[in-house]
């Protein structure tokens, strides 16, 4: 979230930036207020999209979580654009259902890889923030993919594949993951920032 700024003169006699009150409160007021129709249906938007490419996006890349990319990417930006809470929740909700319907594999179980994420970024709304903005984009991508392949490991193995199957992907999807979440953040950050300065914020 982005306060106006104003200048405040220290004991030493310095000048430094702090957060406006007026500001502030009318950005806390508004992040804990309901959504609206218009973000609704732009983080239904988001949702949709993100399941879509991910599945038209299969390449034989051996890659694992490339085909993740586009929800984890949205997941950090969709909640970070609209800035109120259940924005991540409601994403992760809409993903899941609609990968159902366009033909998951694992079927109604499915859900929990789309959720579980977004669930746990929507907690993360009530931590303090861990400085600049842009760590915080980079820490949700990377938690957010570690869950989603944590959750989808298990539920390969929930579903019947064997352990030794599920390990082949599971020990370079540690690296991986993490490395497309972290992408993902960055990308966030300054999507977002394009998004504000264009929009003349």
């Amino acid at each position: 979230m982005h306060y106006k700024k104003t200048a405040q003169k220290t004991a030493s006699g310095s000048t430094v930036l702090s957060e406006a009150g007026p500001a502030k409160a009318q950005g806390e007021k508004n992040k804990k207020s309901p959504l609206t129709i218009s973000e609704t249906i732009l983080l239904t938007l988001f949702a949709l999209v993100s399941v879509a490419v991910k599945q038209m996006l299969r390449l034989d890349l051996n890659l694992p979580g490339h085909s993740y990319v586009v929800y984890i990417f949205f997941l950090v930006f969709g909640p970070c654009y609209v800035n109120k809470k259940g924005a991540a929740a409601y994403m992760g909700i809409v993903a899941g259902i609609f990968a159902v319907i366009a033909g998951s594999r694992k079927g109604v179980l499915d859900i929990l890889r789309f959720c579980m994420p977004a669930f746990f970024l929507e907690l993360t709304r009530y931590l303090p923030t861990l400085g600049h903005p842009m760590v915080n984009r980079m820490v949700e991508g990377v938690l957010a993919a570690l869950i989603m392949h944590g959750v989808k490991s298990g539920l390969n193995l929930v579903t019947g594949k064997p352990l030794e199957v599920v390990l082949i992907k599971f020990y370079p999807g540690l690296v991986t993951y993490p490395l497309i979440g972290c992408a993902c953040g960055v990308c966030a950050y300054f999507m977002y920032g394009a998004v504000r300065e264009y929009k003349g914020k």
